[in-house]
């Protein structure tokens, strides 16, 4: 298994497309219910950001030939909570319904890890290449198991911090564009932390292991690894 500072073109064009979904199916959207509500009204806000869920689900379905189990749910997710928020018309329903999800995929996170299917090893997959053999070993699940208990701490302290903001918006504190702006700006550190643990802890657990390696990478892999870096680097206009 290669070390990431052994990572050619491939390796890092899968990392790209990893974060590609996540900025995808994470941030644009916050700014398109709020760009819409502010513009056309509630409904109309839910169903641009349900058409936006729906564009990327089949983006991914087209590049990957298929459907995983994290691009099916979140766009399941997202028709339950826009058929949610369009029944009820009400906003507090709509925002707060994220919260759910957080507590959802936590406790899914741990309970598949306890039996020894960790569906956060299928997240990690989407952002590092992890060979099959690598993934049946007991290494692999005892440390996803310990991942998974992390990311249903992160998740519950994530809802929690969502409906806080949220009820600050019922009492006037805060306005909805200022919510919206702290619900995902607090976010930041709890998602970077956990992925940044997810890509740290199981990696030195397998390099424990004997299943990590860090082989000499010829010119050209080097030349082709600063070539992926620099098209994954943001740009400013």
């Amino acid at each position: 298994m290669k070390h990431w500072r052994s990572f050619g073109a491939a390796e890092w064009g899968h990392v790209k497309e990893g974060v590609l979904g996540l900025v995808l199916g994470s941030l644009l959207p916050v700014a398109l219910f709020y760009v819409a509500f502010q513009t056309w009204g509630f409904s109309v806000a839910v169903v641009v950001v349900l058409t936006w869920s729906a564009l990327v689900f089949v983006w991914h379905y087209r590049r990957t030939g298929g459907a995983d189990v994290f691009s099916a749910t979140t766009f399941g997710f997202a028709c339950v909570k826009a058929a949610a928020g369009l029944a009820s018309q009400n906003t507090w329903i709509y925002l707060a319904w994220p919260s759910l999800e957080n507590l959802v995929y936590g406790v899914s996170f741990f309970g598949s890890a306890l039996l020894g299917k960790p569906l956060l090893a299928l997240f990690a997959q989407r952002l590092y290449p992890i060979p099959p053999e690598v993934r049946a070993s007991v290494a692999f699940r005892r440390a996803f198991l310990i991942t998974s208990a992390v990311w249903l701490f992160g998740h519950s302290l994530r809802a929690i911090v969502r409906l806080w903001l949220l009820s600050k918006t019922q009492d006037g504190t805060l306005s909805l564009g200022i919510y919206l702006i702290a619900d995902t700006v607090a976010g930041w550190p709890i998602n970077v932390s956990l992925v940044t643990f997810t890509t740290w802890y199981p990696l030195r657990e397998l390099r424990r292991a004997g299943f990590m390696s860090v082989v000499p990478v010829p010119i050209a892999a080097l030349d082709a690894v600063e070539l992926a870096v620099e098209e994954s680097a943001p740009t400013t206009v």
